[in-house]
């Protein structure tokens, strides 16, 4: 009635015994959360991927916060103190950078993670290594408002400068942020 690739069932075998369960009581149980899932409306895939995501944002010690709120508390502050804000972005984007940098042999790879969890519920969010070592990032959203912008624009831009980039085009307006940077040579 059940079959499986032999692959697989090795797997949930090695599971089962992982766990001090019966291979039967495995299988059940995985069976019986894919169809929870599944009963729910929602994809499996898009569950383990989103939960996937949960953990390597807590991993890279990122934080979740009421969007709004996070954008109208930048906003605010952005407003009374430009300065210091700015700064602060560009640091954390430095030590970002440093971080991807010596975490990783792909540091570039690891910060287009990082962004598509940073700007999950985005309307867009494009990252592309071009040809000549050039990248072009596009982030759009309706909800930025424009001090979140331009300091997260200063995040992208700071850690993209440790992994040797240069900012070559910059257009940063309230919601749009694109970027075009060469590599250093």
């Amino acid at each position: 009635m059940l079959a499986a690739e032999e692959g697989v069932a090795n797997k949930v075998a090695e599971l089962a015994a992982r766990r001090g369960t019966t291979v039967y009581q495995t299988v059940n149980d995985i069976l019986e959360q894919a169809l929870r899932v599944e009963e729910a409306g929602i994809n499996l895939k898009d569950v383990v991927d989103e939960r996937w995501m949960l953990e390597k944002a807590k991993e890279i010690g990122f934080t979740f916060v009421a969007e709004h709120l996070l954008y109208q508390v930048v906003d605010v502050a952005y407003s009374e103190g430009e300065k210091k804000l700015t700064e602060m972005w560009r640091d954390i984007g430095h030590w970002y950078g440093k971080y991807f940098q010596g975490k990783t042999e792909k540091p570039l790879d690891a910060f287009k993670e990082a962004m598509e969890l940073l700007t999950f519920g985005a309307s867009e969010f494009n990252f592309e290594k071009q040809k000549d070592d050039c990248l072009a990032l596009t982030c759009v959203s309706e909800h930025f408002t424009e001090g979140f912008t331009e300091v997260f624009s200063l995040f992208i831009e700071c850690v993209l400068d440790v992994l040797s980039y240069d900012v070559s085009e910059r257009e940063v307006s309230k919601g749009i942020i694109r970027l075009r940077l060469s590599k250093r040579r």
